[in-house]
């Protein structure tokens, strides 16, 4: 079985934890902050899972593209939303 790549670790335990800091910098600033935050969990989630495709195996790879693709769409509508309350 193949091994999950292993990237810096600060870059990694920032991504990482950018999920749990998402609803605090929201309350100490603004939404749009912490959506922003959220985007970049998310993206940073999707990162983590297409990493783990090779070393998943076979009949887990549908599961785990689906859950790239509910990151991403969250992350996406996260900055659409964000951009919208900064415009308005």
């Amino acid at each position: 079985m193949a091994h999950v790549r292993k990237g810096p670790f600060l870059r990694q335990l920032v991504l990482t934890t950018a999920i749990l800091a998402a609803p605090f910098i929201a309350w100490l600033y603004r939404a749009e902050a912490g959506l922003v935050v959220m985007a970049l969990a998310l993206s940073a989630g999707s990162f983590v899972l297409a990493g783990a495709l090779d070393a998943s195996p076979g009949h887990m790879h549908r599961w785990i593209r689906l859950g790239i693709g509910v990151n991403l769409t969250l992350a996406a509508a996260s900055v659409a939303l964000a951009a919208w309350l900064l415009l308005r």
